[in-house]
């Protein structure tokens, strides 16, 4: 088992090598009131989110994929794919999987890290940090 510590470490790595342009990424989502299902009890869940609800977010370069893995852990990703790089044609989710529509590349979303599968792609998707302020559910890059 890897400690998180260095599941942190091999994220933060991950991200400064990846080549999906670093856009800025703030968003704040309240989950009770906007989002009152999306909750770990409900088991493996997804938001995506391609436009700005208000004029201060940032929502990277393509927009914010947000899931709720399989142990329960708020995630989040930008919605480009590290082979295509085409902020036109995000990521779509399918099941416990992120595939993108020009290449077909998988991503596995069903735990934290957005790992590749069944293609040629060397990264993640590019991962963002979340964190919970009370209710609302921040992520940040």
């Amino acid at each position: 088992m890897i400690p998180a510590v260095c599941l942190c470490l091999l994220a933060a790595c991950e991200n400064r090598n990846n080549p999906v342009p670093n856009y800025p990424v703030y968003l704040d989502l309240d989950i009770p009131a906007l989002y009152p299902h999306f909750v770990p009890d409900n088991g493996f869940q997804t938001l995506v989110i391609t436009q700005k609800r208000y004029e201060y977010e940032l929502i990277g370069y393509t927009g914010v994929l947000v899931w709720i893995s399989m142990d329960g852990k708020y995630c989040a990703a930008d919605l480009c794919c590290v082979n295509c790089l085409d902020p036109k044609h995000s990521v779509l989710v399918d099941g416990i999987f992120a595939v993108c529509p020009l290449c077909g590349q998988q991503y596995d979303i069903s735990y934290g890290l957005a790992n590749p599968v069944n293609g040629t792609a060397k990264h993640t998707l590019r991962r963002f940090g979340t964190r919970f302020n009370g209710n609302i559910l921040q992520i940040r890059n």
